[in-house]
Parts: structure tokens; sequence; C-alpha cells
């Protein structure tokens, strides 16, 4: 993975972009998605994609995400192992982009766990200069999530 220059070229870049804003993007298009899914393609991301209308049950959710991110067979099928298998994740070429196409069809306790989960992932992820971008379809800009990858104040030092 190259590492960004502070320069007004990097500023334009979509990578950029998406990853001084949380590393998460929201899309009510499928035209403006496709563009930038194209986008980061060209740029060496490997892009592993979600259709979240066909999750019927937790269960199938996190089977998909266990073979589609390859986890490790000992993955335990709740929100503690994605937590733990996404960290593991080794990510290679420029980063990993992960798409969630109908998002808005999920309870949204669950969307919002699992965007959390991804977007608190993507910032441990750039400690060791790995990049994971996660990019969003819903139906309207309206989608009330809440804040994402908040963190907690830890006075155990």
């Amino acid at each position: 993975m190259f590492k960004f220059d502070n320069n007004p070229d990097t500023w334009q870049r979509l990578d950029y972009q998406i990853m001084r804003r949380g590393s998460i993007k929201p899309y009510t298009e499928d035209a403006s998605l496709k563009k930038d899914i194209s986008w980061l393609e060209s740029e060496n991301y490997n892009i592993t994609e979600f259709d979240c209308s066909i999750w019927e049950t937790q269960e199938l959710m996190h089977f998909e995400l266990s073979d589609k991110l390859e986890f490790p067979g000992y993955y335990g099928k709740n929100y503690g192992a994605l937590n733990e298998c996404l960290n593991e994740l080794e990510i290679t070429n420029n980063g990993l982009v992960v798409v969630f196409r109908n998002l808005d069809t999920l309870n949204i306790n669950t969307a919002h766990t699992l965007m959390d989960i991804f977007i608190t992932s993507s910032r441990r992820h750039l400690l060791f200069n790995e990049r994971l971008i996660i990019l969003i379809k819903v139906k309207s800009n309206k989608y009330p999530l809440h804040p994402l990858g908040s963190i907690e104040l830890s006075w155990d030092w």
C-alpha cells in the first residue's frame, strides 16, 4: 500500500476523501457507487460486495461474511468473533473495500452494530498501514445511522 502525500493532488483522491471522513461512504444511487468501485479497482483495491437484502437471519449474515472475507474455520458467527476476525484480516494491495448494498433492509440495530465493528476495525488496520474502506448503499440519505466507531475514554493505562 502506498502512503498518501500531503499535497493538493492527494486531497482530491477518492480513497483519501473517504479515509479522512472516517473510512465509510454512503450512497443512494447505484451509478455513483459503481463509478467509485471502478475507480477503487483501478487503484488496486480488492473489492468484496454483500447484498444485505438476502440476509434473512443473523446466521446467514455471519455465514456470508465468513465465506466472502475468508475467515478461519473457528469463526464464532457472532459480533465478538466478527470484530476479532476482521482485526486479524490480512489486507493486501492498496486496501480492501467492503460494499454493503441494501444496508437499510437490515434491522437498524444490526446495521449499526455491523458498521460500527467495520469502522473500528478500519481504524485499527491503519495502525498497520492497511486500508479498510466501507461503502454502503441505502435508498434514502435520511437513513438514521448513529455515529460510528466512537471510542470510550480509558483510564486504565
